[in-house]
């Protein structure tokens, strides 16, 4: 609010300080000040005085008068918008409520299931199994060769060529192959779903504390990491696609093996009654 009897004030001293310099300001020595002279500087201050009041009353009050009136009613505008969005559109308690609702969900259930999930299932008792067992449960992806060491030093190495049939070599070559990339197929689904706990513990502490209107990017969010989750089931289902089909070709291979053995042996037969 303008304060017009202070503006009256500034001018009235003004107008009196000017007059003061007015009669205090030395006249020239070669004229003698008369009276009609200060009555015409009275007159021009008086004149000056007026016209300062004139501008001001006629001229920028009415612009400060209509500056104020806008400012108020902007004002008045921003009010009802912030009641708008705190009272209807982002309700600040609901908004509080649901937060504490997720801070409470999470202090019930997330040491819970860390606890669940972080139960050890190893059950191997000898040095070799036991060994594979930790690197197969490791949750790591960087170890191929170290699980391929592991794997051959637990069921044995491929047998040399003179001591083994050529099929018979084969079908152990193949089988330890499809075996140990199965194993290594479940230990990038282990380290997956690490991966995806952690995005998950990462959206529920978001949840306690996002900005109102940020709930639909914390949802998206959560929804890439469940498509990312199915993706890795799909490749899992995969890999054990790939075991049953290699478990068909096994049984095959048995089959054409005795057929081999079977006109192998009817060759020597033959051989040895000739």
């Amino acid at each position: 609010m303008l304060d017009w009897q202070h503006l009256m004030k500034l001018t009235a001293l003004s107008l009196a300080l000017l007059l003061a310099l007015a009669v205090a300001v030395p006249q020239p020595a070669h004229a003698q000040l008369s009276l009609g002279g200060i009555t015409g500087a009275f007159n021009l201050v008086s004149q000056a005085a007026n016209g300062i009041l004139n501008f001001v009353n006629n001229t920028m009050r009415p612009l400060l008068e209509g500056v104020q009136a806008s400012a108020q009613a902007l004002q008045g505008f921003l009010n009802q918008l912030r009641n708008l969005w705190e009272q209807i559109v982002w309700p600040l308690p609901e908004i509080s409520r649901a937060r504490g609702l997720a801070a409470n969900l999470i202090a019930t259930f997330r040491g819970l299931l860390n606890n669940l999930y972080s139960i050890g299932v190893n059950s191997a008792q000898l040095t070799n199994p036991s060994r594979l067992e930790s690197v197969m449960r490791n949750r790591q992806t960087g170890d191929h060769a170290q699980l391929m060491s592991e794997f051959q030093r637990t069921f044995g190495t491929l047998p040399a060529p003179s001591e083994v049939h050529p099929q018979e070599r084969n079908l152990i070559d193949v089988d330890d192959a499809l075996a140990i990339g199965q194993l290594m197929t479940l230990k990038l689904g282990d380290a997956s779903a690490e991966q995806t706990l952690r995005a998950a513990e990462a959206i529920e502490d978001e949840a306690t504390r996002m900005a109102p209107g940020t709930a639909a990017m914390a949802s998206a969010a959560a929804y890439i990491a469940a498509v990312q989750s199915q993706a890795h089931i799909q490749k899992m289902l995969a890999g054990q696609l790939r075991q049953e089909a290699a478990r068909l070709a096994h049984d095959t291979m048995a089959l054409k093996r005795g057929a081999t053995f079977a006109r192998e042996s009817r060759n020597k037969a033959s051989e040895l009654n000739k």
